[in-house]
């Protein structure tokens, strides 16, 4: 699948999942055939509409991909949605830790500050297409 394609699939997911449709969301992503440089964010996700759906169990095991796929802090969202699932299973070992990862500052420094730049992914390009 062109990486473009997997682009606008992953943005329709997470904003069906900005609306509350999970399920809308779940669609898209079955969509996705390889999307190997994007399978964090498939992952997450994925886990993150199966978590909406209360399908806590089948979404731990791509929360858990997604954590560890992720550098920190930007894994912190994943390991977050984790921590509630395994908490929602009973499986408060995993819940603890993904709680303590959740929380460990790897950069050395308590304040770090992350922001992402996407450009326009939807932008035409003036063709008319």
């Amino acid at each position: 699948m062109h990486p473009i394609k997997i682009v606008r699939r992953l943005a329709a997911a997470e904003g069906y999942l900005e609306l509350g449709l999970a399920d809308c969301a779940l669609v898209e992503l079955s969509h996705i055939e390889d999307g190997a440089e994007f399978q964090a964010i498939a992952d997450l996700l994925r886990g993150e509409a199966l978590q909406a759906e209360g399908r806590f169990e089948e979404a731990i095991g791509p929360l858990k991909r997604a954590a560890e796929q992720f550098p920190s802090p930007l894994c912190q969202r994943a390991w977050a949605s984790l921590t509630t699932c395994c908490e929602h299973t009973g499986n408060s070992e995993l819940a603890a830790y993904a709680q303590e990862a959740m929380t460990r500052d790897t950069t050395g420094s308590p304040n770090v500050v992350v922001h992402v730049a996407i450009g326009p992914v939807f932008a035409g390009n003036g063709s008319g297409r």
